[in-house]
């Protein structure tokens, strides 16, 4: 009887250590890029709880497949992963070209048409003339570069065509 009243007890601790130590192994992540939605569910359609700046920490709660359940600023919701990094910034990155096109580095996977997008260097330009690619397509290039395409207009396209966080 000694030795079951023993694993009660020594159960009964381990289960208040877990949930007094909760903190200790929760896993805190960084939003990539400012206006980051948090939603209500796993879902790119559901309503918007709150949006996040580049750089805040969220605590991680649980996965939903490609969403990450997350707290952070007092509110409960999900993000869509690619949005997140284990990584902290390296420091603020204020209002400069790069944070808010999404910051210094991100991988071709993470990467959107509103983030991906690099000018026709003068370097590159030079380069293209002496492969013998035409002025004609040197200027529809530079053409391209022009373009301006804003957060909300790839917002629409990715939930039109069922992608990214829309994705089903």
């Amino acid at each position: 009887m000694r030795t079951y009243n023993n694993i009660w007890v020594g159960l009964g601790c381990l289960t208040l250590f877990l949930v007094f130590s909760g903190d200790l192994f929760a896993e805190t992540m960084y939003v990539k890029k400012s206006g980051t939605k948090m939603q209500a569910e796993a879902s790119g359609k559901s309503k918007v709880v709150t949006t996040l700046d580049s750089g805040t920490p969220v605590d991680v709660v649980g996965k939903s497949g490609k969403f990450i359940e997350v707290t952070a600023n007092g509110s409960k919701g999900f993000i869509f992963k690619f949005k997140l990094s284990s990584k902290a910034p390296a420091g603020e990155e204020g209002d400069s070209i790069l944070s808010k096109l999404g910051g210094g580095k991100i991988s071709a996977k993470e990467s959107t048409s509103a983030s991906s997008i690099r000018g026709l260097s003068p370097v590159s330009e030079e380069h293209a003339k002496k492969k013998g690619i035409s002025a004609e397509d040197i200027q529809a290039v530079k053409n391209m570069e022009e373009l301006s395409i804003s957060s909300q207009e790839v917002e629409q396209f990715l939930s039109g065509r069922k992608l990214g966080e829309y994705a089903e």
